[in-house]
């Protein structure tokens, strides 16, 4: 089984900018043009400007008006000391963010908000804000989430019997007053048993080849109907492997799986999909619903990583706060 279809751990995933909706910008209380540069602070021997501090604390309200004042200026200074730590190490640990990821992420944020990116970027210079000062918060959080990442996988392992344990004080944690009881009996989820079948396509050769694999793994599809004969009919078609998947239960699929498995009867197979080696298709073997609390389970590791990656990620600032040479100018 590949590695996309089951991954081993879900990612560590982390918000790239808190609030988004507050994006939807108003131009009230936007203050003057920006003053003439001037160097606020070195860090490592790269300087941080008034400009960039300025632009920084003014995004920041946008995203939460609680701050303001002195608050405000201290959180922004602070954040861009902390992205140019953030993008050293990444530079020495030779991690970067591509433009097209930076636009990505950008255009995602506008999406949130029911904005173009031209749409957004307009509305960032409404409010005196330029585009480039979100973009490059976003390049620093492209790549430290890619640090951070890098340091989970070195330094954390959360166990079975991590998860057991957390699993046994949610279990017996009394409930809050007023909670509702939970529902009585065990918990329920589906189970299937899977086969994976893959339309192999040379990556030299995907966008000629493509449209006549498609043809053919939807010809195979529409004939299959019971993994019984699920590889006689596939020797049919040239360069086709057929893998047994095994059981997986919905806790273990990937979130667009357990959708789209949902509704393809047993015997059948989903439409095919694009992966690393050519087309792929799921075949569903057999499906019924057990007892488990595998799904308590991933929920209970999901968080236990969470936890663990923020912790991580506090650490490693500073640590790179300590070994750094900052210099304040007033």
């Amino acid at each position: 089984m590949t590695a996309s279809f089951f991954p081993l751990h879900r990612p560590l995933r982390r918000g790239l900018v808190a609030a988004a909706a507050a994006l939807i910008l108003s131009t009230a209380g936007i203050g003057a043009a920006l003053a003439q540069s001037t160097v606020k602070a070195i860090v490592n021997g790269e300087p941080v400007t008034s400009n960039e501090i300025a632009q920084r604390a003014r995004f920041l309200r946008l995203v939460d008006k609680t701050i303001s004042g002195d608050s405000l200026m201290r959180v922004a200074t602070n954040e861009m000391i902390e992205e140019r730590l953030k993008m050293q190490e990444a530079k020495a640990r030779g991690i970067s963010a591509t433009d097209a990821q930076v636009e990505a992420a950008y255009a995602g944020i506008g999406q949130r908000v029911k904005l173009s990116p031209a749409q957004l970027g307009m509305a960032l210079g409404q409010a005196g804000v330029d585009p480039s000062t979100l973009k490059n918060r976003l390049r620093g959080q492209i790549v430290w989430q890619q640090l951070v990442m890098n340091r989970f996988r070195a330094t954390v392992r959360i166990s079975d019997q991590d998860v057991v344990a957390a699993l046994q004080v949610q279990n017996t944690k009394p409930a809050a007053p007023g909670a509702k009881p939970a529902a009585g009996g065990p918990a329920m989820t589906t189970e299937y048993t899977l086969k994976q079948v893959i339309f192999v396509i040379p990556a030299a050769q995907r966008a000629a080849l493509a449209p006549a694999r498609i043809r053919e793994a939807e010809a195979l599809r529409a004939k299959v109907t019971s993994c019984d004969t699920l590889e006689a009919e596939a020797k049919a078609f040239k360069e086709v492997v057929v893998k047994n998947a095994g059981r997986r239960i919905d806790a273990e699929l990937p979130g667009n799986y357990q959708e789209m498995l949902k509704d393809v009867p047993v015997g059948k197979l989903t439409k095919p999909a694009p992966n690393a080696s050519g087309l792929e298709m799921i075949a569903i073997c057999d499906r019924k619903e057990i007892q488990s609390d595998a799904g308590q389970r991933a929920k209970i590791e999901d968080d236990l990583r969470q936890k663990e990656g923020e912790m991580v990620a506090r650490r490693y600032i500073n640590e790179l706060k300590q070994a750094a040479v900052i210099e304040m100018k007033k």
